[in-house]
């Protein structure tokens, strides 16, 4: 496979970039953040922390010349993610810049419920940026601390790779993929779950039993408050565009409390909620809503229907 030449950027490019170890990180993102600062090209990376200090420091003087995005926060949810590159894209194409970036989603020490939404992320970035304006996106994969099975999914949802040839295509990309991870079931709730039908004339109802469960699992103040909206949402939703009823179930596992929902609509846009809504248009509102507001938000659909599960941390 040969490297493809970037001096020009006619379209998005999302590659993944596997890195062993410190030096190779530094040697490897750090060169090409370099690269785009040397072309002054507009340049965003979004890190974990640890890995932020350790590129403004190997950048030295030309670290003020980068935008920097803690990604600990600004990608708790993933799904926050799209949002954040689509606004810097948006402000490098106003002013006329080359773009590139980095970001890396899936770190050593994120939830497994956490890298399977972060895979999701990914597929989607090509989705929301093949048809736009061209930039760099490259997407470091630390091969030592992360499962072996994550690093592997990453080849499948990158079409490039990025390492010291530069980028090169991935075989293994699956441009199919998307839809067929967002139509895929999630892991079923426990027997034992609780379980509330609801339509509009008792929608009242699930914001009553989001503050109790809530309340039950030690989530309290403005935690609770923000799930509770969060689910409201979510279940208006469901009154109005899934068939008008819906069922919510409530359960507890370690360490989380999950609240999901369930109606018979169908969702066709993978993206929905992980797009700033304009200010004069009202789709897709509440679930960027519950994305802003929940820890975590698992979304799939099909033509069975919709599952919405919102995800508090304990």
């Amino acid at each position: 496979m040969s490297a493809l030449a970037h001096e020009a950027t006619p379209r998005f490019e999302h590659a993944t970039l596997c890195y062993r170890d410190d030096a190779e990180f530094l040697d490897l993102v750090g060169g090409f953040v370099r690269d785009g600062v040397e072309r002054d090209e507009a340049v965003l990376v979004a890190e974990p922390t640890g890995r932020l200090a350790q590129l403004r420091d190997a950048l030295g003087g030309d670290a003020r010349r980068v935008e920097w995005l803690d990604m600990t926060e600004a990608g708790a949810n993933p799904a926050r993610i799209i949002a954040l590159w689509a606004e810097f894209v948006s402000l490098g194409e106003e002013a006329g810049r080359a773009m590139r970036g980095v970001g890396e989603p899936a770190w050593p020490g994120r939830r497994p419920e956490e890298l399977d939404e972060c895979r999701l992320h990914e597929l989607l970035l090509n989705r929301q940026f093949d048809d736009g304006p061209g930039w760099l996106l490259v997407c470091p994969y630390d091969i030592t601390g992360l499962p072996a099975y994550v690093v592997a999914e990453s080849l499948r949802t990158h079409p490039l790779r990025y390492d010291h040839d530069g980028f090169t295509t991935t075989s293994s990309y699956d441009g199919l993929l998307v839809d067929r991870t967002f139509a895929a079931p999630l892991p079923a709730p426990p027997a034992d779950a609780r379980t509330l039908a609801y339509d509009a004339p008792s929608a009242a109802l699930v914001r009553t039993a989001l503050q109790d469960f809530g309340a039950s699992c030690g989530v309290t103040g403005e935690r609770l408050e923000d799930l509770s909206v969060a689910g409201w949402e979510i279940a208006v939703n469901s009154i109005q565009h899934g068939g008008g009823r819906g069922v919510l179930r409530l359960w507890r596992e370690p360490g989380a409390m999950l609240v999901q929902f369930e109606d018979d609509g169908v969702i066709t846009d993978a993206l929905v909620g992980r797009q700033t809504p304009p200010l004069d248009g009202t789709g897709g509102r509440g679930v960027y809503l519950a994305h802003q507001l929940c820890d975590l938000v698992h979304l799939r659909s099909s033509t069975g229907g919709t599952v919405v599960r919102l995800v508090t941390w304990l």
